[in-house]
Formats: structure tokens, sequence, C-alpha cells
């Protein structure tokens, strides 16, 4: 752990990159497990209080407002 950190630390621009993988590593990590705790979440709620409102689609999603001329 100690050579990555020195290998890290050794350059400027390859503490850039190096920051922007592991940011983008982070972004995909946390990003998965919000997601998958608020699918989680919508589900218990579709299980306790049924079927979502007709406001919502099946994912529990907004509907988008389509004005349409016909």
């Amino acid at each position: 752990m100690l050579e990555l950190l020195k290998y890290t630390l050794s350059g400027f621009w390859i503490f850039c990159g190096s920051y922007c993988l592991i940011a983008m590593i982070l972004y995909f990590v946390v990003n998965g497990i919000i997601k998958i705790f608020s699918r989680f979440f919508r589900m218990i709620m579709v299980l306790i209080k049924g079927w979502p409102p007709s406001h919502l689609d099946a994912d529990g999603d907004w509907f988008q407002k389509s004005d349409s001329a016909s």
C-alpha cells in the first residue's frame, strides 16, 4: 500500500490520473448502493401501500405530461 501511495504522489499528472480513476470508481460504487437502497425501499412501500397511485408509473416515477393536440 505504501508503494502505491509513493507512486501516486511521485508526479502531478500521475496524481491527477489516479485521483480521476478513484473518483470514478467511488462514484459508480456509491451510485449503485444508493440505487439498490432506493429501489428496495420503493418495493417495500408498494408492498405496504399497494400499487402506485395514478400519477406514478409502475416503477414509481412521475409521469411526463404530454400536450398532444389530438
